[in-house]
Parts: structure tokens; sequence; C-alpha cells
């Protein structure tokens, strides 16, 4: 975390660490999977959170002094800036990322937060259309402040050039946490009822505490030698991984709209990924990739399978992949300035009788 902070430092950006507990038991937010994975874990977590949100609380209010907007993260964020908004008689602008929106589909906690967030917000910016489309059925009077606002991918994958491999093996890419909501026990299930498993090698890539029960699953498969497990690797790694690879796959039960697919498909890659709705606006079945049914490892080894018999069409699957994402996604250039025009918006003089600012 240090590190991150001293890079930070050197490009202007201040960071203010929110110190929620003694720093041996700062573990709520710390390890793979985020705040939902941690409680599910060791729910004994739960005894952190009035620290966590009271601490995000103070030193929000303390820093929003001098500040002309705020900008929250997730729906819990959104929902703690809201209220400092108010206070402030600041706008306040939020981001939602996907799983926060998907839990509210099933939690009235989570409804509550996601409400008081987009309640207390001039601006909600969703990372998809998809999800902008639920937010405005879900919320019809705010339907004008819903945005969406796609994250895009650094110029540096679209200038990949992938080291294309015409020979029997099918080089397959996954990354994430090793945690349950990602699902890699159904690829590596996948892999051990496909047809063609012995010409096929996955690379996960990611660390978590699902490590050692992966492996045993991919050993008791009788798959472990179509398996690597790289670990956690710098996100500086990832062009070149991809121009390793022939195909990603996205094994997931739940995602918003994962980063990594956009990293792929810019980088040429074809992608196998379980039909979810942050996916659906970027991979095309049929045409970028593959989409199967969640949790159906017989659909994905199908998959898996074509990906290997038929290489002309997983290299023109790849090639449109590239093509699509620099016209429908585009880079964190184009990212940033949909950011700035609608901080723009949420600043407007206009926007004074806004209902985020009623009293």
């Amino acid at each position: 975390m240090k590190a991150t902070f001293d890079d930070s430092a050197a490009t202007g950006i201040r960071i203010h660490a929110v110190r929620y507990a003694p720093r041996a038991w700062r573990r709520l937010a710390q390890e793979s999977g985020g705040i939902v994975t941690g409680l599910r874990r060791a729910p004994w977590y739960v005894l952190l959170l009035p620290g966590l949100l009271f601490g995000l609380f103070w030193r929000c209010l303390l820093r929003t002094g001098d500040t002309d907007l705020i900008h929250a993260n997730w729906a819990v964020c959104g929902a703690v800036a809201g209220i400092i908004g108010r206070l402030r008689r600041k706008p306040v602008v939020t981001t939602l990322r996907g799983s926060d929106v998907t839990r509210a589909t099933r939690s009235w906690l989570d409804r509550m937060i996601l409400g008081l967030a987009v309640r207390n917000s001039r601006i909600v910016i969703c990372v998809s259309e998809a999800m902008a489309e639920q937010l405005r059925t879900q919320f019809p009077s705010r339907t004008a402040d819903i945005h969406a606002c796609l994250n895009g991918a650094d110029e540096s994958f679209f200038q990949i050039n992938r080291a294309v491999s015409d020979d029997a093996g099918l080089r397959v890419l996954a990354v994430g946490n090793l945690i349950p909501l990602k699902g890699f026990d159904v690829l590596i299930e996948a892999v051990a009822r496909a047809h063609h498993r012995e010409q096929m090698h996955a690379c996960i890539v990611g660390g978590g505490p699902e490590r050692e029960a992966l492996l045993a699953l991919a050993a008791s498969r009788g798959v472990s030698s179509c398996f690597t497990f790289a670990g956690t690797v710098p996100a500086t790694d990832m062009p070149k991984r991809i121009s390793e690879a022939d195909v990603f796959v996205l094994s997931s039960r739940s995602e918003g709209r994962p980063n990594v697919v956009v990293e792929a498909l810019a980088g040429g890659l074809p992608v196998i990924s379980t039909d979810l709705e942050g996916v659906q606006g970027m991979v095309k079945n049929g045409d970028t990739g593959w989409l199967v049914a969640v949790d159906d490892p017989d659909a994905l080894a199908a998959a898996l399978d074509q990906a290997v018999t038929d290489r002309a069409e997983l290299h023109r699957r790849g090639a449109r992949a590239r093509a699509a994402a620099r016209i429908q996604i585009g880079t964190w250039v184009d990212t940033a300035r949909c950011y700035e025009a609608l901080f723009q918006t949420a600043l407007a003089a206009d926007r004074r009788g806004h209902p985020s600012c009623a009293e």
C-alpha cells in the first residue's frame, strides 16, 4: 500500500487512507474479493463496518470544504458522499460498478443503500448502457441524471501484436480473484469435459483464498497439466499475457462490466464468457466470441472445443473483437472526456435546483 501512495504522490494525486481499525485488523476491504467476500469468509468482520463507514464519512467531511465536487465509486460510498454533499452543499457524482446494482435486486439493505446514493447524487454514472437503463427504470424521476460512461482500455492493448499460434494447442487466458464468484471451478470442469482437452492449456492469473481448492479440483479431475496458476501479476504484465493467448475465458457467476474483458477485446482476443448483462454489450455471440450459460461446464467445454478445431474462425473473431472495441469502447482518454463532460454538467449553475440539493 505504501508503494501505491508513493506512486500517486508523484503524479500530484493525494491519497488519504481511512484507518478504521488497528493495522493488524484491517482486513475488511484489503483481501481478494472485497468487502462482501470478506464478510462471507469471516463474518466477524462485520464488527469493522461501523469504523470503516464512520472513517469514510469523517475523512470525506474534513476534505470537502475547499472542493467543488465529490466523486464517489460504488453505491455505499455514494450514500456516504450524498449525505456529506447535502451538508456541504457540494454536488455529488456517483459511479456504480455493477455488483452494487446486482446485489440491490436481492437485498433490501443494498436497495436502501443504492437508493440513498442515486437520490443524493446530481449525476449517476453506470459502466454499461444496460445498467443505466435498469436504473432509469428503477428511478424514473432521475432518468435524465443517469448516464452510461464506458471504461476504456489503455492504448497499449490496441497496439498488441499477438503471437498467433497455428499449432494444435489452444492457449487459454483467465484473470480474476480466486473466489467462488469468478467460477474458475466451472472452467476446470469444462476443460475436464472437453473432447480436445489434451490440446488446451489455461493460464489463470490472480490470487485468492480458493487457490488450494482449485488446485485440488484440477488434480481430482485429472487436468492439472492443463492449468498454470500464475498468481497475482502487475497490471503492466497484462498486454504480454494477452499477446501470448489464443482466447480469453470469463466463467464468472456475476460481474459488473469487467475491465479485463475490455482489455482482451482491445488486444484482439476472442472471448468466451458467461452470458451476463455486463458482458452482453461487449461480447457478441458468434461474432467477437461465445456467450454460454452461467454454471454450464458442458456449454463452456463445447465453446473451447470449437476454438481448438476451427482456428480460422477463432482468428476471425479475434480480429472483429479488436475492431469492435476500437469503435464501441475506446481508450481511457475517451472515458476521461466523458467524465469531464458529466462533471461540468454537475457543476453547471442551472442545476442548483436539483433534487439532490433539496433541504
